[in-house]
């Protein structure tokens, strides 16, 4: 997966065009400040800028319905629930949590699984049921690495609201009222990404969080960004999210398919509210979860199973007028 941005000048990079739409990255950090570091350190921060003013962005493989909804089936992997008056998005660490598991899965296992059987098929001393410390230290660490990132707490979403024209977000015990047309939204260009960044292209769909906004709890005195999704070479899935957050804001529920569906979504399937039975047994069943992980995404394990979520304050229930925790 080679990288495919194109450096025009020190402070303008482009995209490759994909869905017909290829994104112009300037250099923001006058907008953004000095505290944010990205692979360019602290002296760039390359952003297509997408609000304020809302930016239209037209992709190829979108369709519409016959009253001009927006429809991509994509949109449902970001989407914890469409309620009419207003939309809730998930954050990228919340439907993006692999990083740990999939480094303990396919780097770490297979080099134990190498010691483990050249071990014993090299030394008679050695039987073939035992594991020495190392070993099981080893084999413990990798179970630890899956549990924490499955066990971590599922962050609330970002409230889009249509009616009010406020955007509501819960982040590190701080909660954010920001005006739609205040609110700060760009894709980044984001060449230090984990793991991807060195072999291909990798961009951030951020939302600014400026301390102006915030009307609770501490925030500091340094926008922060907040991570929406993360997308690796191809970067449809970022302007697939902004355009359905867009749409819904612009136009509201008749601008996007599925604007009062009033359903709970968890990857584009409904997403039931599992009984504390059921979770109980999801969780005893748990240590098979290691073995069909490439099967399993650890996402949806951690929304469906997770107790440990984090909820909104009650003066967001009163903003919006109903009291939904969906997640």
């Amino acid at each position: 997966m080679p990288n495919r941005i194109n450096k025009v000048s020190d402070d303008l990079w482009i995209g490759a065009e994909q869905e017909g739409y290829a994104p112009h990255f300037r250099n923001t950090i006058k907008r953004r400040g000095k505290g944010f570091s990205t692979g360019f350190g602290t002296s760039h921060i390359m952003e297509d800028v997408l609000s304020p003013p809302a930016k239209t962005v037209e992709l190829v493989d979108e369709s519409e319905t016959d009253e001009g909804g927006f429809y991509d089936a994509s949109y449902l992997l970001f989407s914890a629930g469409t309620h009419g008056d207003f939309i809730d998005m998930r954050v990228n660490s919340v439907h993006n949590r692999q990083t740990l598991t999939r480094f303990s899965q396919f780097i770490m296992f297979p080099i134990l699984l190498l010691t483990y059987l050249t071990f014993r098929l090299f030394r008679d001393d050695t039987p073939w049921f035992y594991l020495q410390p190392v070993e099981l230290g080893v084999l413990i660490f990798l179970m630890l690495l899956c549990f924490i990132e499955i066990a971590r707490p599922i962050k609330t979403p970002v409230r889009f609201h249509y009616k009010n024209q406020e955007v509501y977000v819960y982040h590190k015990k701080a909660l954010y009222r920001i005006p739609w047309n205040e609110c700060e939204i760009a894709s980044m260009y984001a060449p230090h990404h984990v793991s991807y960044g060195a072999f291909s292209d990798a961009y951030n769909l951020n939302l600014w969080l400026y301390p102006k906004h915030c009307v609770k709890g501490e925030c500091g005195n340094q926008p922060i960004a907040l991570n929406l999704v993360t997308a690796v070479a191809e970067h449809g899935e970022v302007y697939v999210y902004w355009e359905f957050v867009r749409r819904f804001m612009t136009i509201g529920e008749k601008g996007v398919l599925t604007g009062n569906m009033q359903q709970r979504v968890l990857f584009g399937f409904p997403n039931p509210d599992w009984s504390t039975k059921a979770k109980v047994i999801g969780w005893c069943l748990s240590p098979i979860f290691y073995g069909l992980l490439p099967f399993i995404s650890p996402s949806q394990f951690a929304i469906r199973f997770n107790p440990i979520k984090d909820h909104w304050p009650e003066e967001v229930h009163k903003w919006t007028g109903k009291t939904v925790n969906w997640h």
